[in-house]
C-alpha cells in the first residue's frame, strides 16, 4: 500500500514533461504518463520502489554526488543524466529535482525531458550545465558506436580522479578552474572521428597504409568540428576554447615525439593532452573493440609501464597507476 501524495503535488503530474515524485525516504510515490513512457515501466510497478533502483551506472558518480549535496542543502538541482529504460536502451535526459516542504515533510519533484527535445536556444540560454552539454555533444557526434557512451564517460571519470590527485599534491600547482575545464572538455577528445568512414573506424582487420592516414586525420577534423560548434552556439559555451583545442588536437602525441598530428615531444605537448592520452589509452585497452578483445587490468598496467617516457609523460603515468588504478576504484 503506497502513501497518498499531498494534493499540492498532484498538479505537477499534469505537466507535459515526465514527472516523478519521491518521498523523504527516497521512495517513489507517484509518476505521470510521460514518465511511464520514458522509462518503459508502469506506474503500478514504480510506486513504492527506491528511486536509487533506477540509477544508471553510466551516469558519472560525481553527478549523483552533486545531486545529493545540493538537495541536502534544500536547493533544487538540474543536470543531464544517462539512464537505461526497461528495453535496456540508453536515454539522455535533462532533469530538474526540486525539494518541496509540505506540513513539515520534504518531498522531491523530478521533472525530466529527453535530450532530443532540447533546442539550441536553450543551450544559448544556459539551461544545461556545460559539463553535461559537452557529454551530449560528444555522444551525438559518435553515437554510431554502441559502446562510445561508456568509454567517453569512463574517460571523464578517470581524468577527474587523476586531476584531483594532482591538484591535491600541488606538484603542478593546478588551479581548480583549470582542472574543471579539462574534466569538462575531456569527453570531446575524439569528436573528430565523426568524420571518419565507418568502414575504416570499425574495421575488424588490419588497416591499410591509406586507412591509417585517414584515422590520423581525426584530431584535425576534431578542431573543425569544435570551431563549427563554437560558431553555431555563438561562442557562449567554451570559457577556454584553447584547452578544448589542445585536448582534441594533441591527445595522440607521444612523449618521445613519434605521435601525431604534429610530432610534438615531451613538454611541448600541452599538459591537458598528456593527461587525456594516458586515460584514453588505458580505457581503450580494458574495453572490447571491434578489432580486439578487452585486455585484463594487469595487461593494461604492464603496457602503461612499458610506455613510460616513450608514449606517456613518465610522472603523470606513475601518478595515474598509483593514485587511480591501483587503489580501489568504482571504474574497474
Amino acid at each position: 500500500m503506497y502513501k497518498k501524495i499531498p494534493k499540492e503535488l498532484t498538479y505537477y503530474l499534469k505537466l507535459g514533461d515526465a514527472v516523478v515524485i519521491v518521498d523523504e525516504n527516497q521512495l517513489i510515490i507517484d509518476v505521470n504518463q510521460q514518465y511511464e513512457a520514458i522509462t518503459g515501466y508502469k506506474r503500478e510497478f514504480l510506486i513504492g520502489i527506491p528511486v536509487e533502483s533506477l540509477k544508471s551506472s553510466v551516469t558519472p558518480f560525481v553527478m549523483y554526488k552533486s545531486l545529493k549535496s545540493t538537495l541536502k542543502k534544500g536547493q533544487p538541482w538540474s543536470g543531464t543524466m544517462v539512464h537505461v529504460n526497461k528495453s535496456l536502451e540508453l536515454r539522455y535526459s535533462f532533469i530538474t529535482i526540486t525539494p518541496i516542504e509540505i506540513k513539515g515533510i520534504i518531498y522531491y519533484v523530478g521533472v525530466m525531458r529527453l535530450a532530443e527535445q532540447l533546442l539550441i536556444d536553450e543551450v544559448n540560454q544556459k539551461k544545461i550545465e556545460h559539463k553535461e552539454l559537452f557529454q551530449l555533444l560528444a555522444l551525438s557526434s559518435e553515437m554510431r558506436d554502441a559502446n562510445i557512451a561508456e568509454h567517453l564517460l569512463n574517460v571523464q571519470n578517470l581524468v577527474e580522479e587523476l586531476l584531483l590527485s594532482l591538484f591535491e599534491d600541488r606538484t603542478y600547482n593546478l588551479s581548480l578552474e583549470y582542472v574543471s575545464k579539462i574534466i569538462e572538455y575531456s569527453v570531446l577528445h575524439d569528436i573528430g572521428k565523426s568524420g571518419i568512414p565507418e568502414s575504416i573506424l570499425y574495421k575488424t582487420g588490419p588497416l591499410t597504409v591509406y586507412e591509417k592516414k585517414i584515422i590520423k586525420m581525426h584530431p584535425l577534423m576534431g578542431i573543425d568540428v569544435l570551431n563549427k560548434l563554437s560558431n553555431e552556439m555563438n561562442n557562449k559555451i567554451f570559457d577556454d576554447k584553447k584547452i578544448a583545442e589542445n585536448i582534441i588536437k594533441y591527445h595522440h602525441e607521444n612523449w618521445d615525439g613519434t605521435g601525431y598530428p604534429m610530432g610534438l615531444k615531451g613538454e611541448e605537448i600541452p599538459f591537458e593532452a598528456r593527461v587525456i592520452s594516458i586515460v584514453d589509452v588505458y580505457d581503450a585497452l580494458v574495453s572490447n573493440r571491434a578489432y580486439k578483445k578487452a585486455w585484463t587490468r594487469e595487461e593494461a598496467l604492464s603496457y602503461l609501464k612499458e610506455q613510460k617516457a616513450i608514449k606517456f609523460d613518465p610522472h603523470l603515468v606513475e601518478v595515474f597507476i598509483e593514485k587511480v588504478i591501483q587503489k580501489d576504484s568504482i571504474f574497474l
